[in-house]
């Protein structure tokens, strides 16, 4: 089935049945696409619906600049990504709490949960444009500059969005924050 542009108005618009058309479509696919990201059929269905949902929510704002199928896949490649980037944080830092229980010192299984937790929320709470620069920064090792170049935005502009970042981090990590920026300073682009 072709999308023509009329039916991205039509998403804009608030048109379930555009919408399920869609869904319908490109469910499937995606869900094959996704699980060669994440090697899990359940984890894969998730992510897309998880993309599907995300874009019923900012219907009114999704801006599809190609076809929608690339618009689709890109996003779906995108959150699968993110999820193997948060997936790589929990093993780091679960590999550090096996490393410091073989050194005698006692570890909670229940902080591990809550910090897997608060981390999934806090990075959540981070406005989209700002979770970028914050990931490009931490993960990728850029500097402000790269990433201002990058984006297409002044180093002000990225300055900003940073101390944002950590701003919201610092007031949903606590105690935590160190622990995390440590373990993203010490792995970069491999948690």
């Amino acid at each position: 089935m072709a999308i023509d542009p009329e039916t991205i108005h039509q998403i804009n618009a608030g048109d379930e049945k555009a919408f399920e058309s869609i869904f319908r479509t490109y469910y499937s696919p995606l869900a094959w696409f996704a699980l060669k990201y994440v090697s899990d059929q359940d984890i894969a269905e998730e992510v897309v619906q998880e993309v599907f949902t995300n874009i019923w929510i900012k219907s009114q704002s999704v801006v599809v600049e190609t076809s929608i199928k690339s618009y689709l896949y890109g996003a779906v490649r995108n959150a699968c990504l993110n999820y193997l980037k948060h997936q790589k944080i929990e093993q780091a830092y679960a590999d550090r709490v096996k490393m410091t229980v073989s050194h005698g010192e006692a570890v909670d299984t229940l902080e591990l949960d809550e910090l897997k937790e608060r981390i999934a929320v806090a990075m959540d709470r981070l406005p989209e444009k700002c979770r970028e620069i914050f990931e490009m920064s931490r993960y990728d090792g850029k500097k402000y500059k790269e990433i201002a170049q990058e984006l297409k935005l002044s180093q002000k502009t990225v300055e900003n969005q940073m101390g944002k970042a950590l701003k919201i981090l610092r007031e949903e990590l606590g105690d935590y924050l160190p622990v995390v920026l440590w373990l993203i300073s010490v792995y970069g682009g491999k948690i």
